[in-house]
Formats: structure tokens, sequence, C-alpha cells
């Protein structure tokens, strides 16, 4: 049982506007990748707003209607970055939880087999983080005795330095589709993603 926390809070400065919730596709973007954390094999998926999170709510519970993995909180720090957000989801796991997946909103392509893969590659004891073309990118699944170590980081530190203090804990999963883990910074950034789920 591995739960995610998908990050939807942040400002999206580059984009110029609520980028999660630009129609790609005749949807708004936010959904594409939602869809395949609920179509995965994680057992719950906490959503973390921020940024005009009256729209996003709305978008999210009008395209996933009372869906039992879903569990909805608002960052009112989200300002502060990423970290923040991650942890006001972590402060909600109980303490049986072995681990959790970190999840870009803004990544939207990642696929429901790609969650699976890593899921599926994590024994409970390290910190599974996918590889392409020799870097790492996300999502990435964090062990709980890395929880502390999250939960202690100062204002908009990004985890590098627990990322660098743990190598001999990292195991990394290779993937060959690069444009699966693109992340959404503009809108040109659109422009020749893939299409198919």
């Amino acid at each position: 049982m591995l739960p995610g926390i998908f990050l939807a809070a942040g400002l999206g400065e580059r984009f110029g506007s609520q980028k999660l919730i630009y129609p790609f596709e005749n949807e708004p973007l936010l959904v594409r990748g939602l869809r395949s954390c609920i179509r995965s094999k994680l057992s719950e998926i906490i959503i973390v707003l921020g940024y005009e999170s009256g729209e996003v709510k709305q978008i999210i519970e009008e395209y996933f209607p009372g869906d039992q993995k879903l569990r909805i909180i608002k960052n009112k720090d989200f300002s502060k970055g990423m970290i923040s957000s991650f942890n006001s989801g972590l402060e909600l796991l109980d303490g049986k939880t072995r681990g959790v997946m970190m999840i870009f909103a803004d990544m939207p392509f990642v696929s429901s087999s790609t969650i699976n893969k890593l899921i599926e590659s994590w024994n409970g004891n390290e910190m599974i983080i996918p590889e392409v073309n020799g870097s790492y990118t996300h999502p990435r699944i964090i062990p709980s005795f890395l929880f502390p170590d999250f939960l202690g980081l100062d204002q908009f530190n990004t985890g590098k330095d627990i990322i660098r203090d743990n190598r001999d804990k990292i195991k990394t999963v290779v993937f060959e589709n690069r444009e699966e883990f693109m992340d959404v910074d503009s809108k040109s950034d659109l422009k020749g993603f893939p299409s198919d789920q």
C-alpha cells in the first residue's frame, strides 16, 4: 500500500496563468496526470492545492466526482515552495505508512504503467528515482525513514541535500521515453508533447 502526494500548489509564474487548468486536448492539463495516478496501484492520492485552489478543486471534483482514492488539501504556505506543500501532505500520513510517492502535477504525461513500474521496483527500504538519459527525474518514492529529514527542511529548500546525503539508499529505475517525463513550464512546452496516454 503506497500513497502518493500530488503537488498542485505552485504559482507557475513562467506559464503566465494557472497552468493546471489550461486546456490540453480538450481537458485541463491537471486531469491527464491525475487520471494516471488514479489508474495506478497507488492506494491513495493526497492532492495538495495552493495557488487558485478553488478553481483547481472545482475541476478535480468535476472530472473525478466522489473518487475514493482522492484526498484534497490546501497548503496555506504554498508560496514557500514545493517542499512546503509536500510536507503538508506528509503530515497527514499515519505512522504505519512505509513510504510515499512524490508526484508533480506539471508532469502530466507520466503514465500509470510507469507509476506501477516504480512501485513494483520498491522494497520499502530505499528511495526510488526514475532515471532518463543519465539524469534523475520524478515521480519519486520517498521511504518513511526520510520523512523527518523532509519535515525538517528550511523554507524554499528543494531537498537536494537529502538526495546527496542518502545516495547509498537510492535505487534508480531507467526509462527511455524522455518525453513522458517532461514538465510544463510554459505554453510553448506543450508543442509536440505526446498525445497518447
